[in-house]
């Protein structure tokens, strides 16, 4: 079936479900970015640097 031949209720179930797909998408590329982060912690890579006192 072409897009050009769907129902309406054929579109909506497929926005529906690539709602769906993309909250998931959304919520695991979020997983990620924080695991990422916190391995990138636990090796060194994020190094606190002294502050140096702000010039006015």
């Amino acid at each position: 079936m072409t897009p050009d031949h769907e129902t309406p209720s054929d579109e909506q179930s497929e926005v529906d479900r690539l709602r769906a797909e993309n909250a998931l998408l959304r919520t695991e590329k979020d997983l990620l970015l924080k695991a990422a982060i916190g391995f990138a912690t636990d090796a060194g890579a994020f190094q606190r640097r002294p502050r140096e006192p702000e010039t006015r």
